[in-house]
């Protein structure tokens, strides 16, 4: 309906009281496969036609079943174990769905025993690991800046890029950074930093993917984020990538997609250099609610408790 190739399911760990008290595990577990059976059903099968991104645990605070607020997941991504861990409960999901997932989004985490080189390392493992078990399909792995984690400002994703070129180089081509430019904006505000050097601090080349909105809302040109420079910037990517509309209000998808044609030259050229090699690539979130800024409007669980169908009808 809105012109879309990927839809973009979470894969998180254990998120609210209610999934706590149905999975018996704790908030900001992870999911085994018995919680999978009881939160994905199989009868949500992907559109025919779509393809989908894996959008997994960003780590956030929750609160318990009992009302105790719990620190937020601790992603360990230099333990071999919890790796594992994690790899299965991906391909766990997506067996539950039937399909494998294209891209899987992952997050840096606030663990300070994390190092660039770790998150590098575990890309690679990652893909390889859920790559193999679908009969050699591995999937892009892109990396998600987020406000207050090792990852949020524009020098450490310079950092971050050049830890994978150095230390997992054969990624280079499929594997990246996928740039939330609201939390990039939200954070050089709480830094008291410029928006414009975060955004060119980030390596171009290590862009495969963006996540277009203003607080999860539809964006505009009177935002606080310039995006007459954000998107002469993304004129500058040399190879294809997607763009999700990051969008918790379905009625805004529409509207949000065309602001980014718009600005890419589909009804309107505003940006005066233009890349010839890009084919923006759109993808639409199945589900709100992933978000540090609120809960989901509607009330869904941020797992896949109904039919895909209510996200795509008219």
């Amino acid at each position: 309906m809105h012109g879309c190739r990927y839809i973009e399911i979470p894969a998180s760990f254990i998120r609210s009281r209610g999934e706590e008290k149905e999975t018996g595990i704790s908030v900001c577990g992870m999911l085994t496969k018995e919680a999978i059976e009881k939160l994905y059903f199989p009868s949500e099968t992907i559109p025919e036609g779509l393809e989908y991104i894996f959008h997994t645990d960003p780590s956030f605070s929750q609160v318990s079943a009992d009302g105790v607020r719990q620190p937020p997941a601790d992603l360990r991504w230099h333990e071999t174990g919890w790796l594992q861990q994690f790899s299965e409960m991906l391909i766990c999901i997506s067996e539950r769905l039937g399909a494998p997932a294209s891209i899987i989004e992952i997050h840096p985490g606030s663990n300070q025993s994390v190092s660039m080189k770790d998150i590098a390392l575990a890309m690679r493992t990652l893909r390889q690991t859920y790559g193999d078990h679908f009969n050699g399909r591995p999937p892009g792995i892109v990396l998600e800046n987020r406000n207050g984690s090792i990852i949020e400002d524009g020098r450490q994703l310079r950092e971050f890029w050049t830890a994978l070129q150095h230390h997992a180089p054969e990624l280079c081509g499929s594997c990246g950074i996928v740039l939330d430019l609201s939390a990039l904006s939200n954070t050089a505000g709480l830094q008291g930093d410029a928006f414009e050097d975060y955004l060119g601090a980030v390596p171009v080349e290590g862009i495969m993917g963006l996540h277009i909105h203003t607080r999860h809302q539809a964006p505009s040109p009177k935002d606080t984020i310039p995006w007459e420079t954000v998107f002469a910037t993304v004129a500058g990517i040399p190879h294809d990538f997607f763009i999700n509309p990051e969008i918790h209000h379905r009625d805004q998808v529409r509207e949000t997609t065309a602001f980014c044609k718009g600005y890419l030259g589909e009804g309107g050229r505003r940006v005066s250099k233009w890349n010839k090699h890009l084919d923006t690539l759109f993808s639409q979130g199945a589900l709100p609610g992933e978000c540090e800024y609120g809960k989901d409007p509607a009330g869904m669980t941020e797992h896949l408790q109904g039919s895909f169908e209510q996200w795509f009808e008219p």
